[in-house]
């Protein structure tokens, strides 16, 4: 026997495996590579978090304690093992707002005195290089000290200390007065200032428009002056300690670094907290040894929690996202599964002639599907480490260094492709093997006809997916509607609708709600109905193709003949065209949403909040000085904020100048009601004594536009010492959901309302003490706003104001692995289940036109063309994928509605989602559709060419 008939042999053999084959090779592809990115993207996750962390340890000590306490200290930390380093800071703080002794200038606030050792971790972040040398009592100003503006270098700056002793049984305090001379003004970059001030860490989950970073360290406003441990701090210690104060006014933090790598490992979280825990009870045993009850604080303890609990959640979602594309694989490798041992109904009928009993032949298919699943698991192991980079910056992480995947990850990914694959194989296997010989003998004859169909279930499912599309439709989150229904009704009416919602959310509505079975169900039961247990959708078949005359009627009649296998192709097409459109739609909707609602936060491309009391002339003159510093300003506006009293409820006003505003601010026209947004803002220039009043005060009190209400101001410090009519010329806001928990009210947000800068500046001393104001900056178009945003801060010292940007904003939401990668696996996921759904028609109908070559023949040799057989298969086919991809779409954008309607129903936000399409959305359902309709197509074309061709070589 030669190789090349051996290897035609082999390829003969697994040709009708090779469907399920690729099948299971993208899925198994999928599963390892949303595994390496998962593991990759939190390794990334984690070290950002870290990289963040200034300290991994620390000891704090109040009491008082001499130098050469301090340096013992130090030497007996450092020789734990895995502790990397160790320095200590000490800090005094005090409080001035006395004139001290012989000293006429007085510097009032918060003082914070920290002394630095030589080698000390804060030098890494000290912007310019560190002093070579210091002096006694010589001192570093951080640059955005409250009164950094009142030294120069060489000023002398007098801290006052207090030390609380007891004498002769008597309480005193004693001032040490150190007069410290300004040597020059530092820049600290994050870390440094976080271990100068010790705010170590502060976890941050959340921010502006979304998920934002997990961790933000925000500076102290104090005067920070920095001196030399060694030449200005130890003495003070010294002195200190030798008045034996009953608690000591300088504080001590030991700092300590461990050894990361030895310590931490991504793949062991609880084993690196076991390690951690051990170095601390190492650091308590030298403590109390050394005669010391100092507490060690862990800064990464909390952090590694975090990180486990998020990487766990990242691979939940991911899985749960990743669900539609498995379960694509399932469907597939069955129907296919169904196609093969159809076709090998003759080999079955030969093997049972001769003598292998059905459990052999089972055994025989399942071994089959094993070596399979074996293969397909490895293929997708190496197609994911190809594949690497695609899912690692998907899931929104840097790909660098080589493509690398864990024991565990490689190990799961083989098991998960063998159980599929027996979950595929196992009921088609067991089906054919107990075919009967006389029947497996029969080599054409269709799969449908030995399947057993009942109605009931289908028709069950379709009612519930129905019924599911019909709450899309009307917008309705019925989770959200029941809360609203008052518990003193009926108990049992209300027991069983909170029976029915929990069905309806966790098990009909999609993610993240749910699991989603309410499409699946729709689509099961819809094409078990009318394409499989009906004539009506090859009826309609019928009429459409009526214009191809013969052709059209036997096209009809082909597709009548295979009811069952052509249900299957439209439930998995339609499916799947639904989930794709679906997820393409939300992440349009929401990527939107995020960027307005990033926009409405800010208030324009960048807001600089300025910090109270408000000085009028002082905001004009830095709006001034910007516009004539920082270069890509096109406009600019004041929006002064404070609040005022009536009967109806009490006001958050805004007061702006109307014409810079509306050139400035970001605002949507569905924001105001009543009169378009420029007439109102027109009349409320054109009079001071007019309002844009708060949508929802004006419908709950029924106020009209022209009404007039009576607002008071300076109400908590004058009690209303002033108030004034204002005319209705407008509304602002939305109408606000009632916002109950089964009748129960729990909290409602309220929007605010406009007046002009004329109003404020003639209301005066009665809102200037209680207000706040925000400056507003639009940008050119193409300008930078992050680095806009960093030229600003340069102008506004950080104890002035907050600068806000939307690019840094968005970038921030962008940086959240956790976030992004969540929505890119979903994008990814509907790529590999329509690739997969792609490939799984084609080779269906690869089988089916396998299957049917003797008809073909037969067909060509009674005289049909090429052109002619191709139209009649493309026709048969074509129906049915028609049919599915419009159901599919009509569903998917069923639910996106649903969706957009659900959000703006049940959220407090003045921001609402909308049913958007980008054109890159857009071009990523044609791509749908394309791969679609190419593999239905394409395969025609093949088979075709490949009967015609054979024929003509006959002849």
């Amino acid at each position: 026997m030669s190789l090349s008939y051996t290897f035609k042999r082999l390829i003969r053999s697994w040709g009708l495996f090779i469907a399920l084959f690729l099948g299971i090779v993208l899925a198994s592809t999928f599963f390892a590579g949303i595994n390496v990115g998962a593991d990759t993207a939190a390794k990334q996750a984690l070290d950002q978090l870290l990289s963040q962390v200034p300290v991994d340890l620390y000891v704090n000590a109040y009491s008082a304690l001499s130098s050469r306490n301090v340096t013992n200290i130090v030497q007996d930390l450092s020789t734990v093992e895995g502790v990397k380093d160790v320095e200590a800071v000490s800090r005094i703080s005090v409080f001035q707002s006395e004139p001290l002794d012989d000293i006429d200038v007085v510097y009032k606030g918060s003082f914070k005195v920290v002394g630095v050792s030589n080698n000390s971790h804060v030098y890494d972040g000290w912007v310019g290089g560190a002093p070579s040398s210091w002096e006694k009592n010589e001192t570093y100003v951080w640059v955005d000290s409250t009164n950094a503006d009142l030294w120069e270098e060489g000023s002398i700056i007098p801290i006052n200390i207090t030390v609380p002793t007891y004498k002769n049984g008597n309480f005193t305090e004693l001032r040490l007065q150190v007069n410290l001379t300004v040597a020059g003004f530092v820049r600290l970059e994050d870390k440094a200032l976080s271990l100068a001030q010790g705010t170590y860490y502060y976890i941050q989950p959340f921010g502006i428009g979304g998920p934002s970073n997990f961790m933000q360290i925000y500076p102290i406003p104090e005067n920070l002056l920095i001196v030399s441990w060694n030449q200005t701090l130890a003495p003070l210690l010294d002195t200190v300690y030798e008045l034996s104060p009953s608690y000591g006014p300088i504080s001590t933090d030991f700092l300590v670094f461990v050894d990361r790598g030895s310590i931490i490992s991504i793949w062991d979280i609880p084993g690196s907290l076991a390690r951690l825990d051990v170095i601390k009870r190492h650091i308590d045993q030298k403590l109390w040894i050394s005669g010391y009850s100092l507490p060690v604080i862990s800064t990464l303890d909390s952090i590694l929690l975090l990180y486990q609990f998020t990487s766990g959640m990242m691979r939940l979602s991911f899985i749960v996202v990743s669900l539609p594309v498995f379960f694509v694989a399932w469907y597939m490798g069955t129907t296919v599964s169904d196609v093969s041992f159809n076709l090998r109904r003759r080999e079955i009928g030969l093997l049972l002639t001769k003598g292998f009993s059905r459990r052999q032949l089972l055994r025989m298919f399942l071994t089959e599907a094993l070596l399979i699943g074996l293969i397909g698991g490895i293929i997708g192991i190496a197609l994911s480490l190809v594949l690497n980079p695609l899912f690692v910056m998907a899931i929104g992480g840097v790909f660098i260094g080589t493509p690398q995947i864990g024991t565990d990850t490689a190990v799961l990914t083989v098991i998960f492709s063998v159980i599929i694959t027996f979950l595929v194989v196992f009921r088609p296997a067991r089906r054919a093997s107990n075919l009967a010989t006389v029947d497996a003998l029969r080599e054409y004859r269709y799969v449908e006809d030995v399947k057993p169909y009942k109605r009931t279930w289908p028709w069950v499912a379709f009612l519930l997916g129905t019924y599911k599309l019909v709450i899309f439709l009307l917008g309705i989150n019925l989770f959200y509607e029941m809360t609203r229904i008052s518990m003193s009704g009926n108990f049992l009416l209300v027991l069983l609708l909170g029976i029915w919602t929990v069905f309806d959310t966790f098990v009909l509505t999609p993610p993240p709600y749910g699991i989603g079975l309410g499409p699946l169900l729709f689509f099961w039961g819809f094409t078990k109905i009318f394409i499989r247990g009906s004539l009506k959708f090859q009826e309609v078949t019928a009429r459409a193709a009526r214009f191809l005359g013969d052709l059209g009627v036997l096209a009809t009649r082909n597709v009548q003949r295979n009811p069952a296998r052509a249900a299957s192709i439209a439930f998995l097409i339609a499916l799947i065209m639904g989930y794709g459109i679906q997820i393409t739609g939300i992440l349009a909707s929401d990527q939107d949403y995020n960027i307005r609602t990033v926009y409405a936060n800010v208030g324009a491309d960048v807001s600089v909040w300025l910090n109270p009391p408000l000085n009028v002339s002082a905001t004009n003159s830095l709006r001034d000085t910007l516009i004539r510093n920082v270069s890509g300003i096109a406009s600019t506006a004041l929006e002064y904020s404070f609040y005022g009293s009536s009967s109806f409820a009490g006001l958050q006003l805004k007061a702006v100048n109307t014409s810079e505003w509306l050139n400035t601010t970001y605002y949507e026209d569905g924001w105001f009601s009543g009169r378009d947004i420029k007439t109102a803002f027109q009349l409320l220039s054109s009079d001071n004594h007019t309002i844009v009043l708060e949508r929802d005060v004006a419908e709950t009190n029924n106020l009209k536009l022209g009404d007039r209400i009576r607002v008071g101001f300076d109400r908590w410090f004058g009690m209303g010492q002033y108030a004034t009519d204002l005319t209705i010329v407008g509304f602002f806001g939305g109408k606000r959901p009632e916002t109950t928990f089964f009748g129960q009210t729990v909290g409602v947000q309220a929007y605010w309302s406009y007046v002009s800068e004329g109003l404020f500046k003639e209301l005066g001393p009665a809102v200037t003490n209680s207000s706040s104001v925000r400056l507003l900056v639009k940008l050119d178009g193409g300008v930078n706003g992050t680095v806009v945003a960093n030229q600003i801060r340069d102008i506004v010292p950080r104890n002035q104001g907050s600068v806000y940007s939307v690019s840094e904003q968005l970038e921030e939401q962008q940086s959240n692995l956790m976030y992004v990668g969540t929505l890119n696996v979903q994008r990814l996921g509907v790529a590999f289940a329509i690739l997969a759904t792609s490939v799984g028609t084609a080779l269906v109908a690869l089988a089916s036109l396998k299957e049917r070559q003797r008809e073909a023949s037969i067909m060509g040799v009674r005289g049909l063309s090429f052109r002619q057989l191709a139209v009649m298969l493309l026709t048969e086919n074509l129906a049915v994928v028609t049919f599915a991809v419009l159901l599919g779409a009509l569903v998917g954008l069923l639910v996106v509605h649903w969706n957009a309607a659900s959000f703006a129903s049940t959220t407090l936000s003045l921001v609402s989602k909308r049913v958007v399409f980008p054109p890159d959305a857009l071009l990523t359902i044609l791509a749908y559709f394309g791969l679609v309709f190419a593999s239905t197509i394409v395969p025609v074309i093949l088979m075709t060419k490949r009967y015609v061709s054979r024929l003509e070589r006959v002849v």
